[in-house]
């Protein structure tokens, strides 16, 4: 009896360490812009891990014109959603997959204005969401940056 116990216990223990060593590593792919200019840029557009894509944030800046756009925080906020969702479709996803959002506002008062413009490009999906206030680069007054599920 002790035996067969002990042949049925290390069958169990044998089982549970080969299904742990057969765990494969995620690799990490690190996308290059799809953005000429961006491409010389100390950072990824977008980070691959599994199936997430972790983009670097965005502010309000216009490729075009090489601008932030005008109208205060509702336009750059509309610019910065328009410049994540290039980004996501660029990489396989698109602003239905986001799972997490990160906003960094430079006014807290901005901060309604900022939800009105948000929930037009999140109607259904509401991510989940981190909204904080800082400084930014180039006078932007917002950033945002958004964790995705590949489609």
């Amino acid at each position: 009896m002790k035996i067969s116990s002990y042949l049925i216990l290390s069958f169990l223990i044998i089982s549970l360490l080969s299904s742990c060593s057969t765990s494969q590593k995620t690799e990490i792919e690190f996308l290059e812009s799809k953005i000429e200019r961006r491409k010389k840029a100390p950072y990824s557009d977008a980070v691959r891990v599994g199936d997430l894509l972790f983009l670097t944030g965005q502010v309000g800046f216009n490729s075009d014109s090489l601008k932030l756009a005008h109208g205060g925080i509702k336009a750059e906020t509309r610019q910065a959603l328009e410049n994540i969702k290039a980004v996501l479709e660029a990489h396989g996803s698109d602003i239905e997959h986001v799972a997490k959002c990160t906003v960094i506002l430079t006014d807290v008062n901005d901060f309604a204005a900022f939800n009105e413009v948000f929930r037009q490009y999140f109607p259904k999906n509401k991510p989940a969401r981190t909204t904080f206030v800082a400084d930014l680069v180039i006078d932007a007054k917002i950033e945002i940056d958004v964790t995705a599920v590949i489609k």
